[in-house]
């Protein structure tokens, strides 16, 4: 199965190794207060008292005692008190009229210490209400005596100087993928397979790299389900000065490598999973696929504004689907917008009860519970008829990045319905750059790419296209300007957000795929 990819690999001259085994708003009335006991988190987009609690080391119950009513929800822009625990680092809420300088002088050490605890600090993370983290330990160095204009200039000097760094002559990229899974994991055959596909993929970008001048050395490892290989390999005098690690999919795997990635202070790039908290406290964690409590929150948003003044319907299959999260923060976006919305549950004579709850003079638009095939199938058979009978009336359907693998069967009914999903992944098979890559792959592998949803081939391709050019153009200083990187992916765009100022990086890029009446489909970038 690697044969063409090793052709590949040898034509570029790349190495492998073991391949066996928000911002806060701010008004004159807030004000911002903290104690001994607590500091005020206001809370941003996405975020969940969970996500919250592992961003400080705390524990839910602790913010729930503090906060009674964040048990039944929480608001974007609202203030939770979050308790102090002695440890590491002790957090501080940014107040009006306070600099780096002002906060270091307060808590008595150099600007730089606290620089060091907040990676991601600068001019424009360091705003009111944010919250950063302040040194506790017996390293931090106390601020000199001296010329006091000069100090502030210094010391406000380091909010900037983040940005420059040194060129990178040659790139080296450390590839680690669980080629070889033993047989009593839970990841199949296919799986396997795909993970073949995202690194022939990548070799792809990397032809297209070296076209350009960029030279990569690139390692890639099997590293299976065994998390002694792994340990293993990070030990090796190979993987100490690379600039740039991608991969893993368990759990265990990903902490592992972010650990590493950490302590050598190397970008790490987690291609596969979303459902990971390394984000959340590594400041080198970069993750493709987004959370889903960032994902449904910024969809919400997206839908209130495309569809704003419409008749919402929520057709509710099946309660107890995990895409009832999406369809609560719906109902809790739309209520804040004071639009009005209706819910129904399926029964034989759904085509006429969902009749009765449409207008005539508004946009009717229908979502679904869940992305079940069967779900489709029973919401699309009750729309068509209504349509048939009462074409006067406008109809669209709502769904989720599941429906691309339908598409085959349900396109006549997509275009008729206006349906329009939102996803992180999304080929347009008629786009020129989507050709291109198809006809390449083929060309160098002898096959079409695996049936699945994302394509991982593309995704190895956009993942090393993005990462080593952001590499080759910023160098060292990659992670301060990953927001400047210009690449338009084939299959996802990358938009990376820092969690909090001593975390990682999600990518919060969303597809809204819309089918229009006039048989063509557009992909709109949710900003």
């Amino acid at each position: 199965m690697l044969k063409r990819a090793l052709i590949l690999l040898v034509l570029l001259n790349v190495h492998l190794y073991n391949v066996k085994s928000e911002e806060a708003f701010y008004a004159e009335s807030i004000i911002f207060t903290q104690t001994d006991d607590y500091f005020l988190h206001t809370v941003e987009r996405g975020q969940t008292v969970y996500s919250i609690s592992v961003m400080y080391k705390v524990s839910v119950e602790s913010i729930y005692q503090l906060n009674p009513d964040s048990r039944k929800s929480i608001q974007v822009g609202s203030a939770l008190k979050i308790p102090q625990i002695s440890g590491s680092y002790y957090y501080h809420t940014i107040q009006p009229k306070e600099t780096l300088y002002s906060v270091s002088k307060k808590y008595g050490m150099k600007g730089s210490n606290i620089i060091d605890a907040n990676p991601g600090l600068s001019i424009q993370t360091f705003t009111i209400g944010k919250t950063i983290r302040i040194p506790t330990n017996q390293v931090n160095t106390p601020m000199e005596s001296g010329n006091e204009f000069a100090q502030k200039k210094e010391t406000e000097a380091l909010l900037t100087q983040k940005e420059k760094g040194e060129d990178i002559q040659v790139i080296k990229v450390a590839l680690l993928l669980p080629f070889g899974l033993k047989e009593n994991t839970n990841v199949t055959n296919a799986s396997t397979n795909r993970f073949v596909e995202y690194y022939e993929g990548f070799l792809l970008a990397l032809e297209q790299l070296k076209n350009s001048g960029i030279s990569v050395h690139l390692q890639v490892h099997d590293i299976g389900d065994d998390d002694a290989t792994l340990s293993n390999l990070l030990k090796q005098p190979t993987m100490q000065d690379v600039h740039l690690l991608v991969g893993g999919l368990t759990d265990k795997q990903i902490k592992s490598i972010a650990s590493f990635a950490r302590n050598k202070n190397i970008p790490y790039v987690i291609p596969f999973t979303s459902k990971n908290d390394e984000p959340l406290t590594n400041p080198q964690v970069f993750q493709i696929n987004t959370p889903q409590s960032y994902l449904y929150s910024k969809v919400s948003t997206a839908f209130c504004r495309k569809y704003k003044g419409s008749n919402y319907i929520f057709f509710i299959s099946d309660p107890s689907s995990e895409k009832m999260e999406f369809i609560q923060t719906l109902e809790s976006d739309l209520t804040e917008n004071r639009e009005p919305f209706r819910t129904i549950t399926y029964s034989d004579n759904l085509m006429n009860e969902i009749k009765a709850l449409m207008r005539i003079d508004k946009m009717n638009v229908v979502v679904p519970s869940d992305d079940s095939a069967e779900t489709l199938l029973k919401m699309t058979s009750a729309l068509k008829p209504i349509l048939d009978t009462n074409p006067e009336y406008s109809i669209s359907i709502f769904g989720y990045p599941g429906w691309q693998v339908y598409g085959g069967d349900y396109m006549e009914d997509y275009f008729r319905l206006r349906a329009s999903f939102y996803s992180v992944f999304y080929i347009d098979p008629a786009a020129s750059d989507a050709k291109s890559f198809y006809f390449n792959f083929n060309k160098w592998y002898s096959r079409d790419l695996i049936n699945t949803f994302p394509k991982f081939g593309v995704l190895g391709y956009d993942t090393g296209m993005f990462f080593i050019k952001g590499l080759h153009e910023y160098g060292t200083a990659f992670t301060a300007n990953v927001k400047k990187v210009k690449y338009k992916g084939i299959q996802t765009d990358f938009q990376f957000e820092r969690v909090n100022n001593w975390g990682g990086f999600i990518n919060t890029n969303i597809y809204i795929i819309s089918f229009n009446p006039d048989l063509t489909i557009t992909k709109n970038t949710s900003k």
